[in-house]
């Protein structure tokens, strides 16, 4: 992996700019309010109408009618770019060439091509890029991997995660808009398959299934990402279906599920697999097999807290309304003076888009 190159060190309060007036632009500037040392200072939509009353909503000091003029506002240290995935190749490289930090909406651009120029235009002008994979940030995510990684499941072999919620069919909604980057995959797809790449990194095969919808976009996709020593993740997405939307990893010595909507969880679970001893009568193994289960079905101690490497439930709680955790790596990379995040760096976003190209083109082998 390319090693991070380091920028000076920002001091002072990190102030953003959003580019967008979107739901998620709303959400993220809720978010924003939890962050110490980050001010937003302004925001930038086609039309100053919707900037003014999204300003106005969320006490922000500027107000442009333009994406031009936020990216070249001089008040703005990083944009946060909320526009739809069709635009994010262009709106990045606006940002990038006023000097800005950019912390980019996923999915990172329509495809693996447009995310490349981005990547080479970010390192090519040594200024801050991340994509903005919210769940990455997640404390309930980085407690997954904790346990994940101390051994307490064992060998991990397989994950399955889905995420859908059901959306009302509108041709003009963003989400089934294919001009736009609609479709399940792009969507939410993007989820589980960025869980997958932490866990097992890049696929050596993959294998699809998708309906479409008659306005060109994926309305359910279902995949098979195969890995080199043998792992297997299963993922799922669904525009108009109400999904489990959690995601299971599964390991030699256990499970752990990572609980609705995870995405955004506050809750784990691990259960611990139950040990058969050899031999014996089939009566030995069902009485073995229960005292097992009894004993791995032990729920969060309430005096002494979860006991890590037990069967049990653990609440991991967020600040804020989530959003904020990316924020905050954004502020903590700045404040070192890296132009990438460790936890979402750019080489991985790059293949997590090709990765997506490649479920594309089997759709279409089919």
């Amino acid at each position: 992996m390319q090693k991070t190159a380091k920028l000076n060190a920002h001091r002072g309060p990190v102030r953003w700019g959003i580019l967008g007036t979107g739901w998620v632009a709303g959400e993220f500037a809720k978010g924003l309010r939890y962050v110490s040392h980050a001010q937003l200072t302004a925001v930038g939509s086609r039309s100053q109408e919707k900037a003014a009353k999204f300003a106005g909503a969320y006490h922000v000091p500027h107000a442009h009618g333009s994406y031009e003029a936020l990216v070249g506002d001089s008040d703005v240290d990083v944009v946060y770019i909320a526009t739809p995935h069709s635009r994010h190749k262009t709106d990045c490289l606006m940002a990038f060439a006023a000097g800005k930090a950019v912390l980019c909406e996923k999915p990172f651009a329509v495809n693996a091509g447009e995310a490349e120029q981005v990547i080479n235009a970010a390192r090519s002008q040594g200024v801050f890029c991340m994509e903005a994979m919210w769940m990455r940030f997640m404390p309930a995510i980085r407690k997954a991997h904790e346990i994940v990684r101390s051994g307490a499941i064992g060998q991990v072999r397989m994950l399955t995660a889905d995420f859908g919620v059901p959306t009302v069919f509108d041709p003009a909604n963003r989400a089934f808009n294919a001009a736009l980057g609609g479709g399940a995959l792009l969507d939410r797809g993007v989820y589980p398959l960025s869980l997958a790449f932490e866990l097992f990194g890049a696929p050596t095969a993959v294998q699809s299934s998708v309906h479409m919808t008659q306005t060109g976009v994926d309305e359910h996709t279902s995949v098979l990402l195969q890995y080199a020593h043998g792992q297997i993740a299963s993922i799922s997405a669904t525009l108009t279906g109400y999904a489990s939307n959690e995601a299971v990893i599964i390991g030699t010595e256990g499970r752990l599920t990572i609980h609705e909507p995870f995405c955004r969880p506050d809750r784990i679970t691990l259960r611990k697999a139950p040990h058969f001893a050899g031999g014996g009568t089939g009566h030995d193994s069902l009485k073995q097999r229960v005292k097992s289960s009894l004993k791995n079905s032990a729920v969060v101690r309430r005096v002494h807290g979860w006991l890590p490497g037990r069967s049990g439930s653990l609440n991991v709680p967020y600040e804020g309304n989530g959003y904020n955790h990316e924020a905050a790596e954004v502020g903590r990379c700045l404040a070192a003076g890296q132009t990438e995040s460790s936890l979402m760096p750019l080489n991985e976003t790059l293949e997590i888009m090709r990765t997506l190209d490649l479920i594309r083109a089997h759709w279409h082998k089919n």
